[in-house]
């Protein structure tokens, strides 16, 4: 189905020059005032354009600029434009399904904006073209019976005027024209019923009234004496089956108290509730419906606000419906709960800075595209960091191995600084095993998020390798195999046919790294290494891993309460003396 996929916002508040991708259901995320209210508005101003203020020209000396590409326009979609000539206007436009429009707007009057359509023989590369030209006659009609204007549900800030009677361009008002398209096709007699009236009070009906035409003529009569040369009728103008429904009010009856008031007079949490409460019921009624033609907008800023959980995944999943039934929902978010893993790829994360204003990250799927080759490995990646909603919400992203590092990193970070390391918009993901470490890592940098790994010392001497972040045969692998040697016969444990350790009855892997780093030259070795490794952004144990940071001599739950309770019970300052790799892992992830 077609959508807009790619928005492109120049000198619009804070968006100085940004590009984003979109698809049918696009979360953005970000911290407050970053951008992203501001990237809802121009999606809705470049298909309903009007009349800017000075102060949403981030410099008043240059234009406002925003270019819409408009993907999936195949053949079948322009054949249901109804009219002909509006059909053929946009068809030259439409190169291999795709079309680009943009509005600008060079001073604060309606006047002043300008609607383009590229030039799409002159625009060869996939990139926002730089040839335009005006719109040709019908090809704003053809634009608009693909897209019509946006529903744009406003934060809870606009609500006042927003959420009353249903005026025109509310979003009450629009909420209810959508709900009320197949009720009207219901009852199609009033339509006719309508059109009987009309024709007896209106002044060109075909039937109108003898007493009307009687009054015209007598009141022409009586004016001739007056002023002649004019003529009077009476028009009685009789309103369309739509406007009933528009001049309608909607009201809020509480069933205990029985008092009944107007929707704009609910306290705010109510109307919020209500609000979207019409867009769950809007998504079961276009459940059922098939109109191909037709894609609009539906714009929401936070819709989460003022939901309790489960309204807020209730919500989700009714915009999620919405977005396979007609609609392309846009909406920006601070809630987690609004994210899943099917939705995960294609959220943006939007930030701001004083040097480049408000920017854009590369949504996942895109980045998983960008950094892998392969289509298995690009959804095996997509599968593990598509469920790990906390990175959109952190600046900086630490990748750990197991649950163990999961549970006792963030609470070390805590003990040592005083604070969360939420606070600081840290955020620690487990995934499950360092195997995918170097693949996260190169997705996150595709994304543009800043983010490193902590891992037992073995993934030095192993997936290191396998991942291109060491040599494969360096000199440190060398060494440590030698020592690993050297140690084997002492302390009795197996290495496997390569030289690494195995696993056995006596001795754990894990153990045996451990063994190794405690040794003087094992101590060089994995310290050389791990040195190495911080180049690639991975933090390796020296020690060989986090229990002999803790110096734990067990692994499972019970050791993991144990440590916890360890941590809880010391200050930070007991903390960096007894077990100091904390202190030096967490100084080198907030250095980078």
């Amino acid at each position: 189905m077609h959508r807009v996929s790619c928005i492109h916002i120049e000198n619009f508040r804070a968006c100085r020059n940004i590009t984003l991708p979109l698809d049918a259901y696009t979360p953005l995320v970000g911290q407050n005032n970053a951008g992203k209210s501001t990237i809802l508005e121009a999606i809705r101003w470049v298909l309903k354009p009007s009349a800017l203020k000075t102060t949403d020209f981030n410099d008043s000396q240059q234009p406002v600029i925003v270019a819409a590409c408009v993907d999936g326009i195949d053949d079948d979609v322009l054949a249901l434009i109804p009219n002909d000539n509006h059909r053929r206007a946009i068809a030259p436009y439409c190169r291999e399904g795709r079309l680009w429009i943009r509005v600008t707007a060079t001073g604060t009057g309606a006047k002043s904006n300008t609607q383009e359509v590229w030039q799409v023989d002159e625009c060869l590369q996939e990139d926002v073209p730089v040839h335009w030209r005006s719109y040709p006659s019908g090809l704003p009609q053809a634009v608009t019976a693909l897209l019509p204007e946006p529903l744009h549900v406003l934060a809870m800030h606009d609500i006042g005027e927003d959420l009353g009677k249903a005026k025109s361009g509310t979003t009450i008002k629009g909420l209810l024209d959508e709900i009320m398209k197949p009720l009207l096709a219901a009852h199609d007699e009033l339509t006719t019923a309508l059109d009987t009236i009309r024709n007896v009070l209106t002044t060109d009906g075909e039937q109108r009234s003898d007493h009307l035409q009687q009054f015209d003529t007598s009141a022409t009569d009586a004016l001739e004496n007056f002023f002649p040369g004019l003529a009077l009728d009476l028009d009685l103008q009789v309103v369309d089956i739509k406007e009933f429904f528009k001049a309608g009010d909607l009201h809020v009856t509480d069933t205990v108290s029985g008092d009944r008031r107007r929707f704009d007079q609910m306290g705010t949490g109510a109307q919020r509730a209500i609000q979207m409460a019409l867009i769950r019921y809007l998504a079961d009624v276009r459940r059922t419906e098939d109109d191909r033609l037709s894609r609009r907008l539906l714009l929401i800023d936070e819709p989460e606000l003022y939901l309790h959980p489960q309204g807020v995944r209730r919500l989700r999943e009714a915009l999620k419906t919405l977005a396979n039934a007609g609609f392309q929902v846009v909406f920006s978010t601070h809630s987690p709960l609004m994210l899943s893993r099917d939705n995960a790829a294609n959220t943006v994360i939007v930030g701001n800075n004083v040097d480049d204003g408000v920017t854009a990250r590369k949504p996942l799927s895109q980045a998983v595209q960008d950094a892998i080759e392969g289509a298995e490995s690009q959804s095996q990646t997509l599968f593990e960091l598509g469920n790990l909603v906390d990175i959109y919400f952190a600046d900086r992203v630490i990748l750990c191995e197991g649950k163990t590092d999961r549970r006792l990193l963030p609470l070390a970070y805590e003990r040592l600084y005083q604070r969360s390391p939420d606070l600081d918009h840290i955020a620690f993901v487990s995934i499950g095993g360092c195997n995918s470490f170097a693949k996260a890592l190169s997705v996150l940098s595709a994304m543009d998020i800043r983010a490193c790994a902590i891992a037992d010392l073995d993934f030095a001497y192993t997936h290191a390798r396998k991942s291109g972040l060491l040599e494969r045969d360096g000199a440190d692998i060398t060494a440590a195999k030698a020592a690993l040697n050297r140690l084997q016969p002492e302390h009795g444990f197996t290495l496997n046919g390569n030289g690494l350790p195995q696993n056995c009855n006596q001795w754990s892997a894990a153990d045996i790294w451990a063994c190794f780093a405690s040794d003087e030259e094992g101590q060089v070795i994995a310290q050389g290494s791990h040195e190495s490794l911080k180049t690639s952004l991975v933090w390796a144990w020296p020690q060989g891993c986090i229990e002999q940071v803790t110096g734990a001599d067990d692994k499972g739950e019970d050791a993991i309460i144990e440590q916890e309770q360890q941590l809880r019970a010391m200050n930070a300052e007991e903390i960096e003396q007894q077990m100091p790799a904390f202190k030096a892992c967490f100084d080198w992830i907030r250095s980078l």
